[in-house]
């Protein structure tokens, strides 16, 4: 084989290997170097028979044709003894040509499509799931001989990593989608900083502090404070934290203040390295901030979950939200307007559903929860 349309092949699979949008390509590269007319990738999961396909040569209205219809009269499928990873087969070595070209199959769709000599690849049977390669061509090409056969196990290996690949990148894609998702509904600021201090995720809490602009900004993809001599600490510890080159003076992070412009409470700002890695990349994560709001009710976001654990009423809730905030039962009912006794009843109220018998108790016991 020429090593050109090799190595095309090769740098388009191991392009899709980490983008599945990116197969058709490789798919059509893959197929010119064969003849074939059509040539298709199915990822199916073998338990559900869900699954995912991609492929060239055939129209939307012709795929669906065939997965809606034709798949439940797939005679080489029907015939197939057993799929094994690795096997190139062609038509021939699953039944003989007669009688494909006899079969409604054949005839009711591969006809219809030009599609007369059939090969296959098995690339993986595993984590319950089958993936192939199948591809055809048109009768004016013929069948696939040996040689094709032989051909095409040069790209097996290749074929069945970029599978590999696939599936981790998948994987890891949605673990780190799912701890995004986590991340976005924390109620503490979350900033993460890339090596130069640069701003490679910020989490809605933050990005709302930031957009009040009473304090600091996420501007340019930098973290800064307003105040010139705060902003002046605040980089050195993200110099620190981060590990930039030329700052021995900074240390390894640390905590601070940053005042508002409004006069309310200040931020409170913890910075500190992640665990050291490996990767060279600038915009890979080397430190994190957390930034916490005083003045944010420690119950924001978590009324109904409260309510759901301990079985508590709307008023209820809000005198437990007043004694999380550090008010006395008198306090709270000056702020939420109704009687100190009808506050106290409350408070009986929530000892019993909660088991706690003092304000101390209770409120450790709802300031434990999931912050969320």
């Amino acid at each position: 084989m020429e090593e050109s349309p090799f190595a095309e092949v090769l740098d388009a699979v191991y392009d899709a290997a980490t983008c599945f949008e990116h197969w058709p390509v490789a798919l059509e590269r893959f197929g010119r170097v064969f003849g074939s007319g059509y040539v298709g990738l199915i990822d199916r999961n073998l338990r559900t028979m869900e699954g995912r396909a991609v492929a060239i040569g055939i129209d939307v209205a012709g795929q669906r044709q065939y997965f809606e219809h034709w798949s439940k009269h797939d005679i080489l499928r029907q015939r197939t003894r057993a799929f094994r990873p690795g096997a190139v087969e062609t038509d021939r070595d699953i039944l003989p040509k007669s009688e494909l070209l006899r079969s409604d199959y054949y005839n009711g769709f591969m006809k219809p499509h030009d599609m007369h000599g059939y090969m296959r690849m098995t690339l993986s049977i595993e984590d319950g799931s089958r993936k192939i390669i199948s591809m055809s061509r048109p009768a004016s090409l013929g069948d696939y001989e040996a040689a094709d056969t032989e051909r095409c196990r040069l790209f097996i290996p290749h074929f069945q990593r970029a599978a590999r690949v696939t599936r981790l990148v998948e994987k890891s894609n949605l673990v780190l989608t799912a701890f995004s998702d986590v991340l976005e509904q924390s109620a503490t600021g979350l900033i993460l900083l890339g090596r130069t201090g640069k701003v490679v995720f910020a989490n809605r809490a933050s990005r709302a502090m930031a957009h009040a602009a009473d304090s600091f900004l996420l501007r340019g993809e930098r973290f800064e404070a307003l105040i010139g001599k705060q902003d002046m600490a605040l980089q050195r510890m993200i110099a620190g934290a981060t590990g930039q080159m030329g700052r021995t003076d900074a240390a390894r992070g640390g905590v601070m203040r940053l005042s508002r412009m409004t006069g309310e409470p200040d931020f409170a700002i913890a910075i500190a390295p992640l665990a050291s890695g490996t990767s060279l990349a600038e915009d890979a994560a080397a430190a994190f901030v957390l930034v916490t709001d005083p003045q944010a009710s420690p119950m924001s976001g978590d009324e109904t979950m409260v309510r759901q654990l301990f079985g508590l009423s709307s008023a209820e809730t809000r005198v437990a939200e007043r004694l999380m905030m550090g008010d006395s039962p008198e306090q709270a009912a000056a702020l939420l307007k109704i009687k100190t006794s009808t506050a106290r009843w409350h408070l009986a109220a929530l000892y019993r559903k909660t088991g706690t018998r003092r304000q101390s108790q209770l409120v450790r016991l709802l300031m434990s929860l999931p912050k969320i």
